[in-house]
């Protein structure tokens, strides 16, 4: 802490001795050789006396402030010349007169410089300057004073801020998929550091128009708003506002709306009322373009805070409305795409599970990824000669090629003819179609006879069927070979008889693969400790608790499909009883 005082002690000793540095020097000059040195200053440049009052602005300083000759300066009350802005700082709070650095050194107080932000409330007119203030001990006619040197750094902020601002709106549109979200939030970031209000709209290739956000600190104006979206016709006038950009594909800029305007524009007094309500004092709307299709606009409105945009504003504007153009054309597509993959997923499926007699069926089945992704997981049911076939497989890959081979083992195996009904016999059709294919292609895969309350397994590679009874948990078939992998296929066929209110499942490696915390896998004892308290109970419960089990362990995003097939046998009906 002695430290840190001692530094800061320092710091206020260099601060003095710059001052009275300067003190010594800037009265050195002959009054009139000052003057001519700070009037050829580019910086405007003023000088403050005791009284507050401004005694001496060089030429810049006049231009700035709107003064004609230096008597009228002088005559002026430094109030009444703060009065036409607005004033803040840096930080958006109101600065006052006895806020400014000038008006601090002649009390006494050695203040930074202050950066500034002012709004002529008549023209508009925004401008940051950075104002630095040093006390003189004889500057004009022999009296203490402060001068300040008024530094226009307007288009520098103005960069820095809109660069930033850039980065915000980047990461907002980054943010969702969902683009009208997306777009409100858009809208709800603009205001107010760029505008009082930011309204977005979509356009379809007629015309018609779909307001999407509308955005204002004050929920009373946002009410107003909503009655004037009750005046908007359905489809846009392409000779002026939204229409014409809409046609044009060009942006407008209103660098004032006088009231003849808001008349011209009204239709009926209430109309008119609500418009003038809002205050507009000038608007900026910019188009949405992708591949040179105007598909919305940005509106952007200066009200209450009385700035008018400029054609920068517009080239601003414009940026923001392109990264929102490229976001929203980025989900479009997204949601295209998972359109697609959904459909593409749902013809892998069977479209219902089926209602074998005897049996209680239920399955899962999660790709991994994107959702636009199309999984390598699947399963299927069809009946043959009296009896029900299952398959479940894992085809290597993802998307689109993966759906190709997946379609293709699906059909295989559905399409053997009626002498062929045994597991084994169907797995080997699968594995010669693989084989057919140019490209090295391989799959795993389990198929099932279910005939009543007996079930014939062979596996390709694939996990064995986990059979819960009341007894615990065992598995029934043998891995055997890879489909579509060796030259010689192995894949010996199992029979099991089951009891009443046993349970088969048969899973992906989508389930024993899941990553949890530090890098550990699932496993396959872990599910069968957690099948093991699942015994006897229905399908549906055994799947809860297998998601429930997946959905605590799993850290991070989902690595592989998953694909999991539960069927109970509950006993083969009393066709005599039904019939009595």
């Amino acid at each position: 802490m002695r430290l840190l005082s001692a530094a800061r002690a320092r710091v206020r000793d260099n601060r003095r001795v710059e001052r009275a540095q300067r003190e010594r020097i800037i009265p050195e000059l002959a009054p009139s050789a000052f003057i001519a040195v700070v009037n050829a200053l580019a910086d405007a440049v003023t000088i403050r006396g005791r009284d507050n009052r401004l005694l001496y602005a060089n030429q810049a300083a006049l231009e700035r402030l709107g003064i004609g000759s230096l008597e009228e300066l002088r005559a002026s009350d430094p109030q009444e010349l703060m009065d036409p802005y607005d004033t803040f700082g840096e930080d958006g709070e109101p600065v006052r007169l006895d806020d400014l650095p000038s008006v601090r050194v002649l009390r006494g107080e050695d203040p930074e410089p202050l950066l500034l932000r002012s709004v002529h409330r008549e023209t508009g007119n925004e401008q940051w300057v950075l104002l630095k203030a040093a006390l003189v001990a004889d500057a004009v006619g022999g009296e203490e004073a402060a001068v300040t040197i008024i530094e226009d750094v307007t288009e520098a902020k103005r960069a820095a801020l809109r660069s930033e601002f850039l980065v915000r709106v980047g990461s907002v549109l980054a943010s969702s998929l969902d683009h009208q979200q997306t777009l409100r939030n858009v809208a709800g970031l603009v205001v107010p550091q760029i505008a009082d209000w930011c309204a977005v709209d979509l356009f379809d290739e007629r015309g018609a128009r779909e307001p999407v956000a509308v955005a204002h600190l004050d929920p009373d104006k946002l009410r107003t708003a909503a009655q004037l979206r009750t005046y908007e016709a359905d489809r846009l006038d392409p000779e002026r506002g939204l229409g014409r950009v809409w046609s044009t594909g060009e942006p407008q800029l209103y660098l004032e709306i006088p009231d003849e305007m808001l008349v011209a524009a009204a239709l009926d007094e209430q109309h008119l009322e609500l418009l003038r309500e809002v205050g507009l004092r000038s608007v900026v709307i910019v188009p949405m373009r992708v591949s040179g299709r105007t598909f919305g606009a940005l509106t952007l409105v200066s009200s209450e805070s009385a700035r008018s945009f400029d054609e920068s504003d517009v080239g601003f504007a414009q940026q923001i409305a392109d990264r929102a153009a490229l976001a929203v054309e980025n989900s479009r597509l997204y949601t295209l795409r998972r359109g697609i993959a959904r459909t593409l997923q749902n013809s892998l499926l069977p479209e219902a599970l089926p209602q074998v007699p005897g049996w209680e069926i239920s399955a899962l089945y999660r790709p991994a990824g994107e959702e636009s992704d199309v999984g390598g997981d699947f399963y299927d049911f069809w009946e043959v000669d009296g009896s029900w076939m299952m398959i479940i497989g894992d085809v290597t890959g993802k998307g689109v090629g993966a759906a190709t081979v997946t379609s293709l083992v699906r059909h295989t195996a559905s399409a053997a003819p009626d002498f062929e009904e045994q597991p084994a016999e169907i797995l080997a059709r699968v594995d010669a179609a693989l084989k057919r294919r140019p490209a090295m292609t391989v799959c795993t895969a389990l198929c099932a006879r279910i005939a009543g309350d007996r079930v014939e397994v062979a596996c390709g590679g694939h996990p064995p069927l986990l059979r819960l009874a009341a007894d615990g948990i065992s598995e029934v078939g043998e891995y055997g070979t890879l489909l579509g992998a060796f030259p010689e296929l192995i894949c010996p066929e199992v029979s099991v008889k089951l009891n009443p209110g046993e349970t088969l499942v048969a899973y992906t490696d989508g389930v024993t693969d899941a990553i949890g915390r530090d890098g550990e896998r699932f496993g396959a004892a872990r599910l069968q400790e957690i099948l093991h308290g699942t015994r006897l109970q229905p399908p549906d419960r055994v799947r809860s608790v297998v998601v429930d089990a997946l959905d605590r362990f799993q850290i991070g995003p989902q690595a592989d499909d998953t694909a999991v097939v539960i069927m109970r046998y509950v006993g083969m009906p009393d066709v005599d009883a039904m019939h009595r």
